[in-house]
């Protein structure tokens, strides 16, 4: 066979085979590290969701302070009955304090469950929860008859992992221990506080 032959005979079928094998095993490293991406993206937003939840409670918390005032009355817990979510603390400062599932506030809009984007969900919407959370309110210094009361203020915020939703039931006061228990198949943000006294 002379040389324009050999020049004009083109790819062999063993020479695309191996060209695609190739281009295939390059294709599927990048799907893969495309797929790793996307799960650290959608944990990234989910933390960041998370987080915002977080602080949204501290401020919450903060707000329900300003009608918490002194009682005028040695040793008794002052106007906090008035409060939405900070009369859950344990009236005696010695009671050994867990987490509790916070009860929606119709006029704040605002409780224990959130969607996707991290918007407050009330108890009767057919909304999927994507996000839950937890308090656990304790005494640092009792209210004394001059005010001065200070409550440690902690809150949980917990979502499933590898993206999946969960149903509403999980937001749900009898599934607490259930979830501080699941630390394998839950996702966690926990933030801390102290709220003051609005002592007059």
């Amino acid at each position: 066979m002379n040389r324009r032959a050999r020049a004009q005979r083109g790819y062999t079928a063993v020479e695309l085979l191996m060209a695609i094998s190739i281009f295939g095993i390059g294709v599927s490293g990048i799907i893969a590290m495309e797929k790793v991406t996307s799960t650290s993206n959608a944990h990234a937003k989910n933390l960041a969701i998370a987080t915002h939840i977080a602080e949204s409670w501290l401020d919450v918390l903060a707000t329900d302070a300003t009608t918490w005032t002194a009682p005028g009355a040695p040793g008794a817990m002052g106007l906090i009955d008035g409060t939405a979510f900070l009369k859950a603390v344990a009236p005696n400062a010695n009671t050994a304090n867990n987490w509790t599932l916070p009860l929606y506030s119709p006029t704040l809009a605002f409780g224990p469950a959130f969607d996707a984007l991290g918007d407050p969900i009330a108890p009767a919407s057919n909304t999927p929860v994507a996000f839950c959370s937890h308090l656990r309110l304790s005494w640092l210094y009792q209210p004394t008859a001059t005010g001065n009361g200070l409550i440690r203020a902690e809150v949980r915020v917990f979502w499933l992992k590898d993206g999946q939703s969960f149903a509403q039931n999980l937001c749900t006061t009898g599934q607490i221990a259930n979830v501080g228990a699941a630390t394998d198949a839950f996702h966690f943000v926990q933030k801390i506080t102290a709220i003051r006294e609005n002592s007059p």
